[in-house]
């Protein structure tokens, strides 16, 4: 019952996505059904694409990561701060970025495997710490970033560029891992109920501490990605992103309760998060509004996995 209710959930979103798409050609004819508007918004969802990955992997697992935003932001400062202040070579200061976004993963895994502080809690308070250390390290922003460091995420291969294609690989392994592989698999039993998965000789706390670790290293390859792609590492640049890639992996299949969701979900979520930002900024609504919009639209996915729940 429970890969048909989530089979189910996929291909609505699907559904809704194509309606969506006809809807804001319609609203939209003369900027949204371009060829040039599709492949912004591509570009746009991989960064966020590229972390519902790992987000869906934690909330497979029953819990989640608020910090993802800020580790976005952090890592590519990072990079950036190695690359022009530190005279660190290019592959070495990217290295250090995806190097602190996984350390900075690690580091929630403890505070929430062993220190049992509640996930919501300390990812609150990581969030602020890599926060501050973004704007610490890089103040408003580090630009003019080395063409070296740039020239690949600006890279664009049979109509796509780089960005999309990592999206694409990262997305494939992840869910070669997630559904094929014991090891990951065992994320399901974790957040059907954690207890028996544990009694059964499964270590929880060392999964937990991978799974947060994985998604630590994920946001630091996107935010360096974003870096190369702008040619800027952008203190704010993270803001706002751990509530749409929630949003994007409960719409696409996972539960807040754990136990359920696919990597192809969340990049159906994170597609239909996108569109939706997308026709908002073609109309010129206020990025206040999208807030409020994306809010709400989480607010209404964790409502209807309640509800796909009790029926």
């Amino acid at each position: 019952m429970t890969w048909r209710r989530l089979l189910r959930r996929e291909v609505f979103l699907c559904v809704l996505i194509v309606g969506l798409i006809a809807f804001n050609s319609v609203l939209f004819p003369s900027v949204f059904p371009k060829l040039g508007n599709f492949s912004a918004i591509l570009r746009g969802l991989a960064f966020d694409g590229i972390m519902a990955c790992g987000m869906m992997l934690l909330l497979v697992g029953g819990t989640f990561d608020l910090s993802v935003g800020s580790i976005f932001s952090m890592t590519g400062v990072i990079a950036g701060w190695l690359m022009k202040e530190a005279g660190v070579a290019v592959p070495l200061a990217v290295l250090g970025g995806v190097a602190s976004g996984l350390l900075a993963g690690l580091l929630n895994g403890l505070i929430v495997a062993h220190v049992k502080v509640n996930a919501l809690i300390a990812t609150l308070g990581t969030m602020g710490i890599y926060r501050g250390v973004a704007v610490l390290v890089g103040g408003p922003g580090i630009a003019f970033l080395p063409a070296s460091f740039s020239k690949p995420g600006q890279t664009v291969i049979l109509g796509l560029q780089a960005p999309v294609w990592l999206l694409i690989a990262i997305a494939a392994l992840a869910n070669f891992l997630l559904a094929k592989t014991r090891f990951f698999r065992q994320y399901y039993y974790i957040g059907n109920n954690a207890t028996a998965a544990r009694l059964s000789g499964i270590n929880v706390a060392r999964l937990q501490v991978v799974a947060f670790a994985i998604m630590g290293l994920l946001a630091g390859v996107a935010g360096i990605t974003f870096a190369s792609r702008v040619g800027t590492s952008v203190s704010v640049s993270g803001d706002g992103a751990e509530l749409r890639v929630i949003t994007a992996a409960i719409l696409g299949g996972a539960s807040l309760n754990g136990g359920r969701g696919t990597i192809w979900g969340a990049l159906i979520g994170v597609v239909f998060v996108a569109m939706i930002n997308n026709a908002l900024i073609i109309g010129s609504v206020s990025v206040y509004w999208q807030s409020i919009i994306t809010g709400t639209v989480l607010v209404l996915a964790v409502a209807m996995d309640r509800f796909t729940r009790s029926v």
